[in-house]
Formats: C-alpha cells, structure tokens, sequence
C-alpha cells in the first residue's frame, strides 16, 4: 500500500513530455542510458545516431521535470515491417530517482499519439521476458501481444544487467488503434480472478520451491490445446536472475520450449497478469489462441 506521503509525491511530481528542447539533449540521453543499463560505450547509441534518428522518421521524446531536466526518453526507429510503415521503439529509460510515477507509461502515450499523428498505427519493441515488472507493463498495462521470441538477439551485453545469460527477447507488437489497446488504455489492466482462472485455463507448469524466495520450474506440460494457457512465472525472477545465475539459466530454458512450442501452436502472449494467493503473489504469461484476422 502507498502512503500518504508517497501519494502526495507521486501526485505532485510534474512531467512535460515533448521532443527533444535542443542539441544537449541528445547528450543527456546518452547519459541516461549509461545510468538505467550500465553499459560500456560501446553499446550505447551516441548523440549523433540519435540526432540522425530524430531528423529521418524515428520519434525522440523526452520526459522533463518541472526544473527542465531531462529524466527520462523514449527513442524510436522508422521501419517497415511486411509492407506496412512502423515504428520501431528500440530504447525506453527512466532515471532511477523518478520510476514509479508513471514517467514511462506517459512517455508510450505520447509515443502512441505521435505515431498515430503520422498515420503509423503499429510500434514493434523488444523486451526481456525474465522481467515480470516489464512484462506487466506492456501486456498488462499497454495492451501490447507478442508471437515472437528471439534467442541472443542482441548477442553479448556490456551491461551488469544483462551479463551471464543470452539476450533472448519477446517481441512486442502494440496495434495503436486495435479495440484491445483502447480498451486496456481507457479501463487498465484486466481484474483477473485467480481461483476462475485457474479453473478455466491449464497452466503449463508449477513452481517448485527450492529455497526462500527462490523456485525452479517444474516439468512442462505443454500438449494442451485449450483456447487459454497460463504459463507462471516467479514474480520475483529478476532477483533471481541476478543471484542465482544456474536458476535464471534453467528459467531461460524453459521460457524458450513454452514460447516457441505455444508460438508454433498459434498462440499468442496477449497478457501478463499478478494476484495474491493466501499471502503469496503469483504471476501468468497469458498465451491465447485468437482467430484469424
């Protein structure tokens, strides 16, 4: 539960979003994303790729305080994806003294109305599906689906983050003007109740608690053929990547065999959902079988 201080905080904390306000702006973002992912110079995307990226198509939003700094942005490339004109979103980063006030979520909203004002109505993004937290945020909250799941995709990583374990990513495909998106962002998250779901949908696995705080994933059963398929995950596996990296290895895998077998099925990840059971949180990947078209 929020307290009232908090609350008073979150409400009062005033956010501008809009392009960027000029040339040290770029610089600051290559500063953020040396704070939020840790990376060497190496992996970061300089000021100049940035400007070029902002003048031919992609959309570089920032995110200021009331002072005027920059705390956060969002930065996306023009693509093509079979035919159809998209945004690609490819870096998203708050700084770390202003998370949990919605700065990332303002900054997709006017990713999306910014993208919908140049007739684009499709922004593809990738994201580590070993962060709940992020799953949550665009399954859950911005009505984003994902069909693909790529291994290494980015090969090795300077950043503290990402050290230890390949790159594999969900990509996310967020159709702005789709009566799923507009419904999730008008109503927000799907209230999901734990005891009708479980009854309604088979979960492909259970965890298995080999430690406090720490589980492993049980032996998938993964020849369902149902509509729905819930595949849980620890809410808290991105601890667990961080400290125990044989455990975060065997999630990994099995992450891998659920998303491509169900992928190949015809299924798709439209969800990402936590609840409370007798005191302990659980967390599902939703993996829906939608019709065509």
């Amino acid at each position: 539960m929020i307290s009232g201080p908090r609350r008073k905080k979150r409400e009062g904390l005033k956010v501008t979003i809009e392009p960027f306000r000029n040339a040290s702006d770029y610089e600051v973002c290559t500063e953020i994303q040396r704070e939020v992912w840790r990376f060497d110079d190496i992996d970061l995307v300089p000021a100049p790729v940035l400007r070029v990226t902002g003048e031919y198509g992609g959309i570089l939003l920032g995110a200021y305080n009331k002072l005027g700094e920059m705390i956060g942005f969002a930065a996306s490339f023009l693509g093509c994806d079979e035919g159809e004109l998209i945004q690609h979103s490819h870096m998203l980063a708050v700084r770390a003294a202003y998370r949990n006030f919605d700065v990332g979520y303002k900054l997709k909203l006017a990713q999306r109305k910014e993208a919908l004002l140049r007739k684009i109505r499709t922004i593809h993004w990738t994201f580590d599906p070993m962060q709940p937290t992020n799953a949550y945020f665009n399954l859950g909250k911005l009505g984003a689906w994902a069909n693909v799941y790529r291994e290494n995709y980015y090969g090795e990583s300077s950043s503290p983050l990402h050290r230890g374990l390949p790159t594999d990513r969900l990509l996310a495909r967020w159709q702005l003007e789709s009566r799923p998106v507009r419904a999730r962002l008008e109503q927000g998250p799907v209230e999901r109740d734990l005891r009708k779901e479980l009854a309604r949908c088979p979960v492909v696995n259970s965890l298995v608690e080999v430690a406090p705080g720490m589980a492993t994933c049980s032996r998938l059963r993964i020849g369902a053929s149902a509509p729905v398929l819930l595949f849980e995950v620890p809410p808290n596996l991105s601890e667990i990547k961080s400290s125990n990296l044989g455990v975060a290895l065997e999630w990994q895998g099995k992450m891998r065999q659920v998303f491509r077998t169900c992928f190949n099925k015809g299924y798709t990840a439209t969800d990402f959902w936590m609840a409370d059971d007798e005191g302990r949180r659980r967390a599902f990947y939703v993996l829906e079988k939608l019709n065509a078209g």
